[in-house]
């Protein structure tokens, strides 16, 4: 049986201060986790299926666009559940190594954010393969175990920002929801790590996310002539502006075959084609 549990929902720093417990007759719960798997071994228990094995197969905490969603309070979720899932101790209801799925791999920029804009920030990893925190795959809680991804291409070092002698602004929030609309702008809300920029800030940024998904095209930094391309990194302490991969049909032009040469030996293949029939 297969088990989604996100368990973003109270602030670690609580739990920590509170260290609440849960008698369920002779079962004594300290987390949650714990309580949630029970209740449902409970229910299996009661349909007649004592041991069906169970996967939990999401369960995390986000790293940003939330006030108790980061880094530090990620790592310490995931470090500690894989210590408990791996220790063979497992629930009170039954014990065992517990199967589970670490939610996420990577960040989704296109998810909905329907639940909170948090839903984009699950990954371990960053968009590029990074490790955002060291994490023991082992459960022994020591600080090594993730590999980057080795050979990705960026694309250049340049980023499209609010040009500092516009002055002519009128059009400036229109723009910015319009950047937003077709670009992953959630750092900038209440709790995200960008959610300290000035106007000019949060202008810049909208503008550099929409300008780096739509592969840094010139046209695509204007914005009614507010913006310009700058190769200076606008990044703040806290608040990346990222660039992002190479796009892959830019990737294909850098083997030895150009894509035209591909294109004109295609060409060739359909005329002899042709010629047979």
């Amino acid at each position: 049986m297969f088990l989604s549990m996100l368990m973003f929902t109270i602030p670690l720093t609580q739990i920590k201060c509170h260290q609440q417990v849960l008698i369920d007759g002779n079962s004594v719960y300290t987390n949650v986790f714990n309580a949630n798997l029970d209740t449902l071994y409970w229910a299996l228990e009661k349909a007649g299926c004592p041991d069906m094995h169970v996967i939990v197969g999401e369960v995390g905490w986000p790293t940003d666009d939330d006030k108790n969603a980061n880094v530090q309070n990620s790592k310490r979720f995931n470090m500690g559940l894989l210590k408990h899932a791996l220790s063979g101790n497992g629930t009170p209801k039954r014990k065992g190594i517990i199967d589970i799925y670490l939610f996420s791999l990577i960040d989704e920029d296109a998810k909905t954010i329907a639940p909170g804009n948090f839903e984009r920030h699950w990954g371990i990893f960053e968009f590029d393969g990074r490790p955002k925190y060291e994490l023991d795959l082992r459960g022994l809680e020591e600080d090594k175990g993730l590999v980057p991804v080795e050979g990705v291409k960026y694309m250049e070092n340049q980023w499209c920002i609010l040009d500092p002698d516009a002055t002519e602004l009128h059009c400036l929030a229109e723009s910015i929801d319009y950047a937003c609309s077709l670009s992953d702008c959630t750092d900038l809300g209440y709790g995200s790590s960008c959610n300290g920029l000035t106007l000019q800030g949060n202008a810049s940024y909208a503008f550099n996310m929409y300008y780096q998904v739509h592969n840094q095209r010139d046209w695509d930094c204007d914005f009614s002539g507010l913006a310009i391309i700058t190769d200076e990194n606008p990044s703040e302490k806290g608040c990346q502006f990222p660039v992002m991969i190479s796009h892959g049909s830019t990737l294909l032009l850098d083997q030895n075959e150009g894509l035209s040469n591909i294109l004109k030996k295609a060409f060739c293949v359909y005329i002899f084609l042709v010629f047979l029939l």
